[in-house]
């Protein structure tokens, strides 16, 4: 069966099967590619971890119960200022209050550093001049959005970061870890249990979230974090992937 599966990998990539594919071709890469690991991620307080969050709440969706446990590992880089998503108000006025929630949630936590760009939404890929300029030197993981989450902003920050580990130094143990905002990944490396600390996600959510404006999506968010137990041993927990350098470069983008 290996070398079924290594002649079949061989022909797809001799082929350029995967370039040529427009849906679902981030399953395929992963099929081939054999990533199924599924181990439970867990990190301490002396490792370094950068968060680039597309918008605000991003992060506290896929990553909120990590954050919570390890807040003095995290910080955490907002690119856009939620300037289009709170309905009913001005640019400006959306982006003072999805800033503030930013702020009250990070402050909240106590996570080691943050910080929000005041970049408008869905016009990330034109601002590589603030993105050239992040430090990645010394972290041991930085944190990025599924791939598919279908936000332009998202792509665009990936786009941005692939450029990024091409042109700035970082350390060779360096490993890059997608998670869950938008949308599910199509397939898990490793899990956190998230069970003992998933009231003060709740919480954090809630603050970007708030029931009356958006009814039941915390629940939601939340209801994936069970599902994502069916498997494990857990209540609760929060998927993710995790690439070396030169599988993350290899990944195609959308």
């Amino acid at each position: 069966m290996t070398d079924i599966k290594k002649k079949i990998t061989q022909l797809i990539q001799k082929n350029q099967v995967i370039n040529k594919i427009n849906f679902n071709k981030f399953i395929f890469y992963f099929l081939f590619g054999l990533k199924s690991q599924f181990k439970q991620f867990k990190i301490n307080m002396s490792t370094n971890c950068i968060i680039l969050s597309q918008y605000p709440g991003a992060e506290m969706r896929g990553l909120g119960g990590l954050i919570a446990q390890n807040p003095k590992s995290f910080e955490i880089l907002c690119f856009t200022n939620g300037s289009s998503m709170v309905e009913g108000y001005s640019g400006v006025e959306s982006s003072n209050i999805k800033k503030q929630q930013f702020f009250d949630v990070m402050k909240t936590l106590r996570v080691k550093g943050y910080k929000i760009f005041d970049i408008e939404d869905k016009t990330l890929k034109n601002h590589w001049d603030v993105f050239k300029k992040i430090d990645i030197s010394e972290a041991d993981y930085v944190f990025v959005p599924n791939v598919y989450d279908n936000n332009i902003d998202t792509i665009a920050l990936l786009k941005h970061f692939k450029q990024l580990l091409k042109t700035k130094e970082h350390k060779q143990s360096l490993k890059i870890v997608m998670f869950e905002s938008d949308f599910p990944l199509c397939t898990l490396d490793y899990y956190v249990d998230i069970s003992t600390i998933i009231e003060t996600k709740k919480k954090m959510l809630l603050k970007y979230y708030p029931e009356d404006k958006f009814p039941s999506l915390v629940d939601k968010i939340i209801g994936l974090n069970a599902f994502r137990c069916t498997s494990n041993e857990c209540d609760y927990c929060e998927g993710l992937m995790i690439f070396n350098v030169d599988e993350f470069l290899d990944i195609p983008m959308i």
